[in-house]
């Protein structure tokens, strides 16, 4: 009877070992769970100073990328302009050429749409970070109608970092085939999971709390 027990265990192909079973490629062991929250857990995704630090250092200083960001996107935005126009990028230069025009038009084009790309995945990271703090409120408070206010916050927070992650994420798609595609799609997209998490677990402490 043991052995019969003993033989109704499953191992297929090489992953991650789970309860007896392999599931998944190995690589997933080195992963952390971003986004993922049980059924009955309903604390917020805070960041602990035991996390990573290359996740902790991703979301220091958030408003100097984003600012530098939105700054050089404006810039090109105002090259591109000043090539479709045709006119000198000083008042001392004579009118550009078509051929100037045409590449100042395109190299701005693209960076216009990069900075972009970045502009937007902090952005969901900054309303990620306004929904963690909401539902933290949501999960402290005493009583459900202290708890409905921050938790209808952190849902609407969670709403804006899906918006401002899915434009991001449209983006990056067109840099898809270099390292910042990725690095900028996986921002986004690791944002708009933490912040669906928070506002899944500020609805139900709002739920929880008794008046």
């Amino acid at each position: 009877m043991a052995d019969a027990e003993h033989r109704e265990q499953h191992n297929h192909g090489s992953g991650t070992f789970v309860g007896g079973d392999v599931h998944g490629g190995f690589w997933q062991v080195f992963l952390p769970p971003y986004g993922k929250k049980t059924s009955g857990d309903l604390e917020p995704t805070r960041r602990r100073p035991e996390q990573d630090d290359e996740e902790e250092n991703d979301y220091e200083g958030i408003l100097e990328p984003m600012v530098g960001s939105a700054w050089i996107a404006a810039s090109a935005g105002l090259a591109v302009v000043y090539a479709v126009a045709g006119r000198p990028w000083t008042d001392h230069d004579p009118t550009p050429g078509i051929a100037a025009r045409v590449g100042v038009g395109l190299v701005g084009f693209y960076v216009c749409l990069a900075m972009a790309a970045a502009f937007f995945a902090r952005l969901a990271q900054v309303f990620e970070l306004w929904s963690e703090q909401c539902a933290i409120t949501a999960a402290q408070s005493r009583g459900r109608l202290v708890a409905r206010p921050p938790a209808s916050m952190s849902r609407g927070m969670a709403g804006l970092t899906a918006g401002a992650a899915v434009t991001a994420e449209l983006l990056a798609s067109l840099y898809g085939w270099s390292s910042f595609g990725g690095e900028v799609s996986q921002r986004a997209h690791l944002a708009r999971l933490n912040a669906t998490a928070n506002a899944n677990s500020a609805r139900a402490a709002a739920k929880r709390s008794k008046a």
